[in-house]
């Protein structure tokens, strides 16, 4: 290539990697967030022999590795981006006398392990083996003698199956395309297919023998996806990629024809790129990870501007307005769902639970968050643990404690990157209980939390459970807010007006009014004993609300008008 051309194709790798970035930055970055919380990453000899022992496992261990810098979302798109880029990068070096007109081909496997990371349950291992696969068979045509090469490359096979995973079947393919390609020794190239071929068959077999997996997670890979029934059928699509790639190449020898490859890579890029796209769920992760910060506005800020249309959305929403006070006056100018919108039922996976675990956190339920919490944790398809979780259950543990169970979680976050910090801290409260009480959130949590009544939790006596924590404590204003709007939620009047009387201040917010007079019509003949705290201004809006009620307005029209009140969340929701 001229130079021109190579400061045009070196162009076209930094625009790849920079659109990369741009896009799990800033169309993804919580999906980012999400897989550094499904890893535990620990620097030890026991964690390091543990990933040894499976087929694959020093990628996973190197992907483990990397991950964990994803705890910030730019550092993990930054090495997402140059994985892909060293992708597209070695399927280029492996181009037999690549051309210009042929570079542009070589972002296909790229493109292809992008599509792939647009799942959130789509591991970083994958990319770590193919790059070393790719880097290995690179190495390997640099030895001249055809059949040393070959003898070298069957004996690296079961090495590479050992440390990568089945996605090394790219070495003996790519050497022997490349060897096919140089026309020397045909019979050697023959023969060479012959014993690549057997050796990639037996050893998923003989490693059948030694591990305890199925056949087909040892074909296909066992840590490249989450889910280990889950066929990742973008990284084998890569993997198929990469031969399609240099036999295409060899075509692709003139100039003119660069169009053509261009239009190769960037019509499957546009096109897919939005199939591949799950916006709902990056805005899911989105919440979850906002209230893992303790972004209470900036919750709010984003049901603004999205309807939280899902139990998560929901809840977490919520969970905002009672931490910034104004879940009493507030609640219904958001969507609401029911009560599973409040504390949703417990579902039995691997995410769900975190952040309803998180809202019985903040509630001082600390022994039904730490079973969430738990079960979360226990439901990682992976089987691996979580250090986000880890954290959790340590403060549970502390809080209830139990503190040698919450020694065990700290030992093993003292071992990583990011929580090392806080685990130390952490295991000086447990070495000095007495400290515990100065640091402020575990001081407030203790207090509230169920000291004096035993329960078992029960998602129908979720009134009775709230009334306690409001009974024990009364500075515990969130078990009252909760109680309220559980009651109001599931649309149960009479337990509402019960309830609200315990309230010493506060009582007359504005949710609470439209309640109070909707119950005063509802059970009364007159407006004679209503309670006074009820303004002018909520009678003369709940008047015009019963006579457009009565009218029989639509009910677009009474949204647009009445939306934010609880009177159109009693008539129009959760029927």
């Amino acid at each position: 290539m001229t130079r021109r051309q190579t400061i045009i194709c070196s162009a076209l790798s930094a625009t790849g990697i920079l659109l990369a970035f741009i896009f799990f930055n800033f169309i993804y970055p919580y999906h980012i967030h999400y897989q550094e919380q499904m890893q535990l990453f620990r620097f030890g000899a026991d964690y390091f022999r543990e990933s040894m022992a499976i087929p694959g496992g020093l990628g996973d261990w190197i992907g483990g590795f990397l991950v964990q810098f994803f705890y910030h979302a730019p550092a993990g798109s930054l090495i997402l981006a140059m994985l892909l880029g060293l992708i597209q990068f070695l399927t280029w070096k492996n181009m037999e006398k690549g051309s210009f007109a042929a570079y542009p081909l070589s972002f296909l496997p790229a493109i292809a392990m992008f599509l792939f990371y647009c799942d959130e349950n789509a591991l970083v291992t994958a990319a770590v083996a193919m790059a070393a696969s790719l880097t290995l068979s690179s190495a390997l045509m640099n030895i001249r003698r055809t059949g040393f090469r070959f003898a070298t490359t069957i004996l690296l096979m079961p090495v590479m199956y050992c440390l990568f995973g089945s996605i090394s079947i790219i070495v003996p393919v790519v050497v022997g395309i490349r060897s096919a390609m140089r026309k020397k020794e045909m019979t050697a190239i023959l023969a060479f297919s012959a014993a690549a071929v057997l050796m990639a068959v037996l050893i998923p077999f003989t490693a059948r023998s030694c591990c305890p997996y199925p056949l087909e997670r040892l074909i296909f890979g066992i840590h490249y996806h989450r889910y280990h029934n889950a066929i990742p059928l973008m990284v084998w699509t890569a993997v198929l990629l990469v031969p399609s790639v240099l036999l295409l190449a060899k075509v692709m020898t003139r100039d003119k024809l660069a169009a053509v490859s261009m239009a190769l890579v960037i019509l499957p890029a546009a096109c897919l790129t939005p199939v591949f796209t799950d916006i709902e769920k990056e805005r899911l992760f989105g919440y979850d990870f906002m209230t893992r910060m303790g972004q209470w506005n900036k919750i709010l800020a984003t049901s603004d501007r999205h309807v939280p249309d899902s139990p998560i959305a929901v809840e977490c929403t919520n969970l905002a307005l009672a931490k910034t006070g104004h879940m009493s006056s507030d609640m219904f100018s958001f969507f609401q769902n029911g009560p599973a919108g409040l504390l949703p039922e417990f579902t039995r996976d691997h995410f769900s639970p975190i952040p309803t675990g998180t809202v019985y956190y903040h509630l001082g339920m600390i022994n039904t968050a730490q079973t969430f919490f738990f079960e979360a944790q226990e439901g990682i398809p992976d089987f691996q643990k979580s250090a986000r979780l880890s954290q959790a259950l340590a403060r549970t543990n502390l809080l209830n404690g139990d503190y040698e169970v919450a020694r065990k979680y700290v030992r093993a976050l003292k071992q990583t990157l990011f929580y090392r910090k806080w685990a130390k801290e952490t295991e000086k409260l447990l070495d000095n209980p007495e400290l515990i009480d100065q640091v402020p959130e575990y001081a407030y949590l203790r207090s509230v939390r169920i000291k004096d009544h035993d329960f078992m939790f029960s998602q129908e006596e979720m009134d009775s459970m709230l009334g306690l924590l409001y009974v024990e404590n009364d500075t515990n204003t969130m078990a009252m807010d909760y109680l309220l709007a559980w009651c109001l939620l599931r649309k149960d009047l009479p337990r509402f007006f019960e309830c609200h009387k315990l309230l010493k201040k506060g009582y007359d917010a504005r949710h609470y009014q439209e309640a109070v007079i909707l119950y005063w019509a509802l059970t009364h003949d007159g407006p004679d004993g209503m309670p006074d705290f009820i303004t002018d201004r909520t009678a003369k809006s709940f008047t015009r609300f019963i006579s457009r009620l009565q009218a029989g307005v639509d009910e677009a029209s009474m949204q647009k008008e009445f939306g934010n009140t609880y009177w159109f969340y009693y008539y129009y929701r959760f029927k």
